[in-house]
């Protein structure tokens, strides 16, 4: 079953068991109180820095090729394909391969762990995915509503937007003018 069968309600009793599992799982973590986003930020930087010590004590370490898989192909089927690309960032990342990924990493873990606080990331990660799940639903069985009633906005919307962009003058419109 493929990641999109899920979110699209094609087996409903895996999809209603998944949902409930996230929904489970997050209110084990609210109720016991752990600040998910600072611990995760907190485990990956400590993850990145051991890979640059690695790195610097070994440097001919060798952690699987580009052309090396992970995950054998015979084991597992879609679902190991999405896994197998999200570990070979993943240590791609830890282990310094490209530095600016590795630092653009370290600023958005820096960033997120100092906003969470304020910002909820759980809560937002809470109503996301269960926006991603219901939405998903929504669409699909509501589709000829959707049709019916926002096709007819959105047409609008674009006529009014190529409207106002008609209004905007062109740079090749002044064709006597000279510029400085």
């Amino acid at each position: 079953m493929d990641v999109f069968d899920i979110l699209q309600w094609k087996s409903p009793v895996v999809t209603a068991a998944v949902l409930i599992a996230f929904n489970v799982l997050y209110f084990l973590v609210l109720f016991f109180d752990v600040c998910l986003a600072p611990f995760v930020c907190n485990t990956s930087i400590l993850f990145i820095f051991a890979g640059l010590a690695a790195k610097l004590a070994m440097p001919d370490l060798a952690i699987g090729g580009d052309d090396q898989a992970l995950f054998s192909k015979d084991s597992v089927q879609k679902v190991s394909q999405l896994l197998n690309a999200m570990a070979a960032k993943s240590i791609d990342t830890v282990t310094w391969r490209s530095s600016s990924t590795t630092a653009k990493a370290l600023v958005g873990l820096e960033v997120v762990r100092r906003l969470s606080p304020w910002v909820g990331v759980s809560m937002v990660l809470f109503l996301g995915v269960n926006g991603f799940f219901i939405g998903s639903w929504v669409v699909e069985k509501k589709w000829d509503l959707i049709e019916k009633k926002v096709q007819p906005q959105l047409r609008k919307i674009h006529e009014k937007k190529e409207e106002w962009k008609a209004k905007v003058p062109k740079y090749t419109d002044i064709k006597d003018q000279k510029w400085d």
